[in-house]
């Protein structure tokens, strides 16, 4: 997956495997949903490039 900074408010993540595109879909339609509200993911814990394998996120209500 390639995660570009696109500016301070905006990421963009890029699937390089139909498994990631796949993936990525999943988690669009589980964070956007057209009925009802949708949802934000926030950090949790540390992510340490060093020691970490990925970083954490949980998905709330807005």
């Amino acid at each position: 997956m390639k995660i570009s900074i696109e500016s301070d408010t905006r990421i963009k993540l890029a699937p390089e495997s139909e498994h990631e595109k796949e993936n990525l879909d999943a988690l669009w339609k589980l964070v956007i949903r057209c009925d009802k509200d949708s949802k934000v993911l926030c950090p949790i814990g540390s992510y340490l490039p060093a020691t970490d394998d990925g970083a954490n996120f949980v998905i709330q209500d807005q």
